[in-house]
């Protein structure tokens, strides 16, 4: 790798220092392509990040639409977007699996080669996601999608961490794009330390502590659920703006206090709601519940 290439990727192309520093989340994304290219291409050779950047939503499109692409849907895979192959890393993909040399497949078509990519593919989206909060397992497939179900729509104004890396011996060269949604990469990053220390001090109290104290800086989203109604998905499809929808059981003494974990949504405490130096407020009623503190005090 040249000194100028390298020079780049240290600098990270606009990637937040935060994130720059997760050094376990890179290393273990640089680990699971590596496995994959050995299993997947039979390539004996370490994969080597080659490129690494944040880049806005048509801008990633504009590379994976060269690319042989995998797009997969938010509701499974909220934070790993995309994986992408370049078409001599799809030939060699599809020499593999059909047990062929490469001279012999000249006549293998784009698509041919993509659908034999997608079982390979799955693997390593479930390889990836099986260590990222919020991604659901489909057992040995994975939720591919086109862009818009993906998180964030590939829209212009949400912005993507693109990852390349490169794995090459004598005689080929194997290339793989990951595609990050930044948003869930930067509200994960203290789950990804979280990770990564208890796998290195795995029973050390100072560790856990430090540990504690990072997450009592960090932030968290919490809400003030005022009531909960169950309703069919038609009738919520019949939502129109100005409708009134009535609230019959509401006791504005009993608000319930929510708060976003690593974990899920948990409760946090019980509310009552108020006014306070002429504005809408919420009063505590109750202490903070124990599933949080459990939370806390488990790290």
């Amino acid at each position: 790798m040249s000194s100028v290439l390298r020079k780049k990727i240290e600098a990270g192309a606009g990637i937040p220092t935060a994130i720059l520093q997760l050094n376990d989340f890179w290393q273990t994304l640089q680990n699971q392509v590596a496995t994959w290219i050995t299993g997947t291409l039979g390539m004996e050779t370490d994969a080597v990040m080659e490129t690494r950047g944040v880049v806005s939503g048509t801008a990633a499109t504009g590379q994976l639409d060269g690319l042989l692409s995998f797009v997969f849907n938010s509701n499974y895979s909220p934070g790993l977007c995309a994986i992408a192959v370049d078409e001599s890393t799809a030939t060699l993909n599809a020499s593999q699996r059909l047990q062929q040399p490469l001279g012999d497949l000249g006549g293998v078509s784009e698509l041919f080669r993509k659908l034999l990519l997608e079982t390979p593919t799955s693997n390593l989206w479930n390889a990836i996601a099986a260590d990222l909060s919020g991604h659901l397992s489909l057992g040995s497939q994975a939720p591919f999608s086109d862009y818009s179900s993906a998180s964030g729509g590939f829209d212009q104004a949400q912005r993507y961490l693109m990852i390349g890396f490169r794995a090459a011996d004598t005689t080929q060269v194997a290339r793989v794009w990951v595609v990050f949604h930044l948003d869930y990469v930067q509200r994960n990053a203290t789950e990804f330390e979280l990770q990564a220390a208890r796998m290195r001090n795995p029973s050390s109290g100072q560790g856990r502590e430090t540990l504690r104290e990072s997450v009592k800086s960090s932030m968290i989203t919490v809400d003030g659920v005022l009531e909960r109604l169950t309703l069919t998905i038609g009738e919520c499809s019949r939502f129109e703006v100005g409708q009134l929808i009535a609230l019959p059981e509401v006791d504005t003494t009993r608000v319930s206090l929510r708060a976003e974990t690593v974990n899920g949504n948990v409760d946090i405490g019980l509310c009552e709601m108020g006014v306070w130096k002429h504005q809408r407020a919420l009063k505590l009623k109750t202490p903070i519940l124990e599933p949080f503190t459990r939370e806390l005090a488990n790290l």
